[in-house]
């Protein structure tokens, strides 16, 4: 098993779960499980591709409940009977691997939405009870003044289990080619998105202005109780009227209130404990994952940035393009990354405009400045020339240019003093020169022998210069990059 992306992409189904799914819910949209249900099929489906295996797709979906919990507490255990119907589904759906690997994802993206739509028609009734139908009928054969009544909740319950059924035929076709679609897409390397290793993440806790709410409520509630029984079994006179409109209303806040007081707690304290059992079991996956999700985080807000060219849904498709080629082919800034772009295209201006305000980028940059090639220590700002003056004994000729070879000297001194601290390395830029092991030839080879992470080597994009820099200097994890994000 490929661990690394099995928990990167736990890490989007996270994210799209407990962060995207808490919004959601927390502004109570009836197209929720559309919305999120969706993404956790692609998830599922992508997880069965890439990484198959007996119990791979049950343990991530434990590990994203699990996250659920912690992240998002307020999520109701509706939601919770959602992820663990996906994820049973989609671990006997794919047991088979790749074979049938189309039919199952249709068959787990229909179903799975299906059991989102029908499970909230399901609430409803549960909540209102069948009057809410009758005065929804009611209501409309009202408006319209037939003669004879229609069954108009029927038509609008169907209507929206059948819109969950189409876009789950959809899901699922689309999930079913997103393994070929992302590998092509990954060769473009204009999609790479330079993203850094985060720290951690933050758990919300409930404040004491919330427990006063819920204390408040928790009194109307029992009051509520109280008047209901007391008009419903007439003892005296009812206080309140029999009128469906209002016996619907208290109904459906009495249950409400008793899912909020009673029932939720309960069931959401049995799940708490059982997935607290896993927590402690798998400590070390759920670290790997809570490791990732800054990551995801910050892909996902980069994405929908580089994609601020579009606009609508055509903006929020290719955010998760981008999303899901850098997920599943990440440029992580913990490596040896060569930013390779033709020349004249704002490699070093695009450097010195993302290192302006860091304070962990050393190193040497290349700008021109009034027409001149100066160096520039990436750290302090300090400019220096690169061409040689006239009358300097000593110089460097690489084709049409003659550089200071003491200013040279003085910048490769300026990468050997940082090859130890932390943060960033870069060196702008390596190119011919130093395939015939000059300029900053040797010092380079000083760096990877200390060094195999967050160095950034600058490479112009011309005659297979990448594969030869590569080759030459033995570099073998590196990911390579035409642009760099200065957010980064």
């Amino acid at each position: 098993m490929n661990k690394q992306l099995y928990f990167r992409l736990i890490a989007l189904w996270v994210l799209c779960e407990a962060m995207l799914g808490g919004i959601i819910h927390g502004f109570n949209m009836p197209v929720s499980g559309l919305v999120v249900g969706s993404c956790a099929v692609t998830c599922i489906c992508l997880i069965a591709w890439y990484v198959p295996g007996k119990g791979a797709i049950i343990k991530a979906t434990i590990i994203v409940a699990i996250f659920k919990m912690m992240l998002s507490p307020q999520t109701p255990p509706p939601a919770y009977i959602a992820v663990f119907f996906q994820g049973l589904l989609g671990e006997l759906l794919f047991r088979r691997n790749h074979q049938f690997f189309r039919l199952s994802c249709i068959v787990l993206a229909v179903l799975a939405l299906l059991e989102s739509g029908l499970q909230r028609i399901l609430m409803l009734t549960i909540v209102y009870g069948n009057d809410i139908w009758k005065v929804i009928n009611n209501f409309i054969n009202g408006l319209t003044k037939q003669k004879v009544s229609t069954n108009y909740s029927l038509l609008i319950g169907g209507g929206y289990v059948l819109l969950h059924l189409v876009t789950g035929l959809a899901v699922g076709w689309w999930a079913s080619v997103l393994p070929g679609r992302i590998e092509t897409w990954s060769r473009n390397k204009q999609l790479s998105i330079l993203v850094e290793e985060g720290e951690n993440t933050a758990v919300p806790v409930i404040s004491r202005r919330r427990r006063r709410m819920k204390m408040g409520l928790f009194i109307i509630w029992v009051l509520l109780i109280a008047l209901y029984v007391q008009s419903y079994y007439k003892i005296g006179t009812p206080l309140l009227s029999s009128h469906i409109s209002l016996k619907i209303f208290l109904r459906s806040i009495i249950i409400v209130f008793s899912w909020i007081f009673i029932v939720g707690p309960l069931v959401k304290k049995l799940l708490h404990k059982w997935l607290q059992r896993k927590q402690t079991q798998w400590q070390q996956d759920i670290r790997d994952v809570l490791r990732l999700l800054p990551v995801t985080q910050q892909l996902a807000a980069k994405s929908w940035k580089q994609a601020a060219e579009y606009k609508g849904w055509k903006r929020v498709i290719n955010t998760a393009k981008l999303v899901l080629v850098n997920a599943l082919h990440p440029v992580i800034a913990d490596k040896i990354v060569l930013l390779s772009a033709p020349i004249h295209s704002g490699k070093t201006t695009s450097l010195v405009k993302w290192s302006a305000n860091r304070a962990d980028v050393y190193g040497i940059l290349t700008p021109e400045v009034s027409g001149k090639r100066m160096f520039m220590d990436a750290h302090s700002r300090q400019l220096f020339l690169m061409e040689a003056k006239e009358g300097d004994a000593e110089i460097i000729t690489v084709g049409k240019f003659v550089f200071s070879k003491s200013n040279f000297e003085k910048a490769i001194q300026i990468i050997r003093e940082n090859i130890s601290k932390k943060g960033w390395l870069v060196i702008d830029e390596i190119g011919p020169l130093e395939l015939k092991g000059g300029g900053f030839s040797p010092v380079l080879k000083e760096v990877l022998a200390i060094r195999q992470e967050k160095i950034l080597l600058v490479i112009r994009d011309k005659d297979d210069t990448v594969e030869k820099v590569k080759q030459y200097f033995g570099i073998n994890n590196a990911a390579v990059i035409n642009h760099i994000d200065e957010a980064v």
